[in-house]
């Protein structure tokens, strides 16, 4: 069952990354952070509402850390999308998978032999699509902007996932951490668009696009945080981090955007490692 939801948070977090990407093309970045966010939020205060009880506070409050880096990773993650090609900024930003890993290890989480093959495989599927072909349709200093937009995304949603696994692992439901981070990350886009010059504009006829993107990425946290309380952090961090798979396939079929054969030999890789982590 982790596997299933963790698994199923990638997926559902690299369809919602593709749409939000592409529309960070025709809107601001921020914009679509902001109102993909909103419409998210909405959603999920109606389902804690139905679920009744007092709010777990210690839940949410790590939740809310979890959200101040999961938005300020969002926003620098759909711009890389915008500038870059997708197949490549998608990959880099799922590398932030290696916070997790870390911290699970550091509290003494040892995952089993399959499962740590399953992890070295994903996260080396990770890098291989990370790699970029010789040629590609963007200039050279865009190139580079969106690689270091998707590293410094990394790094946000890296903090995110080792974040949010604290919340939901409390004992309560993993979903008053999911609200928590909804708190925090629009918190942080608020200030964003308080502090900025252009605001975040009404989507106008893309607000309906712009809101089915927020609600795929707040089911994608709850999926990721139920995932959490399955296993090991390790495990169900690098099974969220495979949503660049999704990404990737959505851009090449989409978009028509190509990949070398050493990006493709990654995907591959990636999805050996679902397998041996199912398997493990």
């Amino acid at each position: 069952m982790m596997v299933l939801l963790g698994i199923s948070s990638g997926l559902v977090w690299g369809t919602a990354d593709f749409f939000g990407g592409l529309q960070s093309r025709r809107l601001p970045a921020l914009a679509v952070a902001f109102w993909s966010q909103v419409a998210g939020g909405i959603a999920l205060l109606f389902v804690l509402a139905a679920m009744g009880g007092p709010p777990a506070l210690g839940s949410m409050l790590w939740g809310v850390g979890a959200g101040v880096f999961g938005g300020s990773a969002l926003v620098l993650f759909y711009k890389g999308l915008a500038q870059g090609v997708m197949s490549v900024v998608a990959p880099v930003s799922a590398c932030g998978a290696m916070i997790p890993v870390v911290a699970a290890i550091g509290r003494g989480e040892t995952p089993g032999v399959l499962a740590t093959l399953g992890l070295l495989a994903a996260i080396g599927g990770i890098v291989l699509v990370s790699l970029q072909p010789d040629e590609t349709p963007s200039g050279a200093s865009d190139a580079r902007s969106a690689l270091a937009l998707a590293l410094g995304a990394a790094l946000g949603f890296g903090l995110f996932f080792a974040l949010i696994d604290q919340g939901a692992t409390g004992g309560a439901s993993p979903l008053w951490a999911v609200g928590g981070a909804r708190i925090g990350s629009l918190a942080v886009l608020l200030a964003l668009v308080t502090l900025g010059s252009g605001g975040a504009q009404w989507p106008g006829r893309r607000a309906a696009a712009v809101a089915v993107i927020g609600l795929m990425d707040t089911s994608a946290n709850a999926l990721f945080a139920y995932a959490a309380t399955r296993d090991t952090l390790g495990i169900a961090a690098v099974l969220g981090s495979l949503y660049p798979v999704a990404t990737v396939l959505l851009g090449r079929l989409v978009l028509s955007e190509r990949l070398s054969r050493t990006q493709g030999a990654g995907v591959a890789l990636a999805l050996t490692g679902v397998a041996l982590l199912s398997a493990g």
